[in-house]
């Protein structure tokens, strides 16, 4: 815990690997949700087939999804999120045709189950 999931569109172009935003988005959350590094979970998905409308043919999209056990108070979450939403734009080649959301999910205690040490 937290799940990192990263989905972009195939025409995103990256100034840098994919993976190496992970580390960046992780220190934020060590930081802000004080999380353990060891229980990060983090994954990219390119999406090959997808439908974006808009003033931009070639337009993409990058959604970021984190899930955080509940408990975080929304200062907390407004931080990652802001911060998370700029370190994926200080990657992309060609912002201009790229939307950017982040979504931060609170899920239940009672309902996470996991081999990990949670604190």
């Amino acid at each position: 815990m937290p799940h990192v999931k990263l989905e972009h569109t195939e025409n995103v172009q990256w100034k840098n690997p994919i993976q190496d935003i992970f580390p960046k988005l992780q220190t934020v959350l060590i930081q802000h949700a004080r999380v353990k590094p060891e229980n990060c979970k983090s994954r990219a998905m390119e999406l090959k087939n997808f439908y974006s409308t808009g003033n931009n043919q070639h337009g993409g999209f990058i959604h970021l999804e984190i899930s955080l056990l509940s408990g975080r108070d929304a200062e907390v979450k407004t931080k990652i999120g802001k911060e998370c939403r700029q370190i994926i734009q200080s990657f992309i080649e060609n912002i201009a045709e790229i939307q950017v959301s982040v979504e931060l999910r609170d899920m239940d205690r009672n309902g996470y189950f996991t081999t990990n040490q949670l604190q």
